[in-house]
């Protein structure tokens, strides 16, 4: 599925690198290994990705590490950032609600030149 994934901050410049992680909704439509995105900051192109890797989390499996990968910041405020980036969602309990850790790749083909 080739989608458009935005992104309002670029937490650890973690879009700058090959591969980066972002945490949304459970979708297993939307976020299946091998769905092509393209990437947006700020309304501005930053390339095409594909998901290589998707982990089922709920908002209190958010470890330290996998907090600080993702945007640098303690899992408490990242938890915050999710709660807040979903407000206008209805109905979401976050102490059940499921979540994807999605890993992206960069496809070769994007234009925005990378880190490393």
């Amino acid at each position: 599925m080739d989608e458009r994934l935005e992104f309002t901050e670029n937490f650890n410049n973690k879009l700058n690198c090959d591969c980066f992680t972002t945490i949304r909704l459970y979708d297993p439509i939307r976020n299946a290994v091998g769905a092509k995105k393209h990437i947006y900051l700020k309304g501005i192109w930053k390339g095409d990705a594909v998901i290589i890797d998707v982990h089922r989390i709920r908002l209190s499996d958010i470890s330290l590490t996998v907090s600080k990968i993702d945007s640098a910041l303690p899992q408490e405020d990242l938890r915050k950032i999710i709660k807040r980036f979903y407000k206008d969602r209805q109905g979401i309990n976050w102490e059940t609600q499921p979540l994807d850790l999605l890993t992206l790749e960069y496809t070769k083909e994007s234009k925005e030149p990378r880190l490393f």
